[in-house]
C-alpha cells in the first residue's frame, strides 16, 4: 500500500488557471503534480503576482505565499520558487523535486521560440487543439527565418490536428505545404489521404488519374485503408455497433436507441474537449 499523503491548505473555489498549458488547478497538491509533470513547459511568467495571490486567498497558504513574494522581490529563479513550494507541500518525493528543478534551471537558458514549440507539441499530444495551433501560429508567423524542415514539421502537426478535427480539405493543405517545404513522402501520403476523405468516390478517381505521382501513391494508401479496416473490425468500437445491429434486426428498438444516443454522446463529448480552448 502506498504511503498516505496529508493534504495542506483548502480546496480552491476558484481555480488557478496555467494557460500556456491549458490546465486548471485546485488545490496545492495538485499545483505541484503539474509542476512536476509539466517543468519543461513552464516558464517565469507562472511565478508572479497572480499565483502567490491564489495560494493565500485560495489555498489559505498565507506563510507559503509571503515566502515566495520575498523570493519573487530578490528575483530568485523560477527553480527555487518551484522548489520552494514543492518542499513546503511534501507532494512529492525528493528525487522528483530535485529533477524539476534541473529541468527548469536548464529552461531557463531556452530561447522563447524553443519553449513554445515544446509547449505546442506537448498541447497537441495532450487533445488541446486550439492551444496548440495558437502556439505553431505564433511560431510561423513571428519566425520569418525559421528552417524549412521545421516550418514543414509545424505544418504537418496542423494538418494531423485539422483531419482530426474532420477538416480535410484545410488538413491536406497543411500536408501539402508540409510535403513541399520538407519533401517528405509520408507527407504526401497524407495529403492524398485528407483528399481521399473530402472528395466523393468519383471526384477522387478522377483526381489521381490526372496524376502518376498520385495514382502510384493511392495504391498504398489503399493498402493501408484496407489495413486499417480489418483492425477496425476486430475493435471494440466495431463491435459496440455490431450488437445494435442485432438489437435493430430483432425489433429490440429500446436498446437500439439506448446504444445510439451513447456512442453519439460520447462522440459529441469527445468533439468538444477537442474544441473546447477555441475562442
Amino acid at each position: 500500500m502506498s504511503k498516505p499523503i496529508l493534504c495542506i491548505g483548502s480546496y480552491a473555489r476558484k481555480p488557478f488557471n496555467i494557460e500556456k498549458i491549458g490546465r486548471r488547478v485546485y488545490c496545492i497538491e495538485e499545483l505541484c503534480y503539474v509542476i512536476v509533470k509539466n517543468a519543461f513547459l513552464l516558464d517565469e511568467e507562472l511565478f508572479g503576482k497572480e499565483l502567490f495571490d491564489w495560494i493565500e486567498v485560495q489555498c489559505s497558504l498565507e506563510k507559503l505565499s509571503d515566502e515566495l513574494r520575498s523570493m519573487y522581490a530578490k528575483r530568485c529563479s523560477m527553480a527555487s520558487m518551484a522548489g520552494t513550494i514543492l518542499d513546503y507541500v511534501g507532494y512529492n518525493t525528493r528525487k522528483e523535486v530535485d529533477k524539476t528543478e534541473e529541468i527548469l534551471r536548464e529552461n531557463a537558458g531556452m530561447d522563447v521560440y524553443r519553449k513554445k514549440l515544446a509547449r505546442a507539441d506537448y498541447l497537441m499530444k495532450n487533445g488541446r487543439y486550439a492551444l496548440a495551433f495558437a502556439g505553431y501560429e505564433f511560431l510561423l508567423k513571428n519566425t520569418p527565418e525559421i528552417d524549412k524542415r521545421l516550418r514543414g514539421r509545424i505544418e504537418h502537426c496542423e494538418g494531423v490536428m485539422y483531419a482530426k478535427l474532420f477538416l480535410f480539405e484545410k488538413a491536406a493543405d497543411m500536408f501539402l505545404k508540409a510535403f513541399k517545404d520538407t519533401g517528405d513522402r509520408e507527407c504526401y501520403l497524407q495529403y492524398l489521404s485528407a483528399v481521399r476523405m473530402n472528395l466523393s468516390n468519383n471526384d477522387y478517381v478522377a483526381f489521381i488519374a490526372d496524376s502518376d505521382e498520385a495514382f502510384e501513391a493511392s495504391m498504398e494508401i489503399e493498402s493501408r485503408m484496407k489495413e486499417a479496416q480489418e483492425l477496425y473490425g476486430s475493435s471494440e468500437d466495431n463491435h459496440r455497433l455490431g450488437t445494435l445491429s442485432v438489437f435493430k434486426a430483432e425489433s429490440k428498438m429500446h436498446e437500439y436507441y439506448n446504444g445510439i444516443g451513447d456512442i453519439t454522446d460520447e462522440m459529441k463529448a469527445e468533439y468538444r474537449e477537442l474544441v473546447k480552448d477555441k475562442k
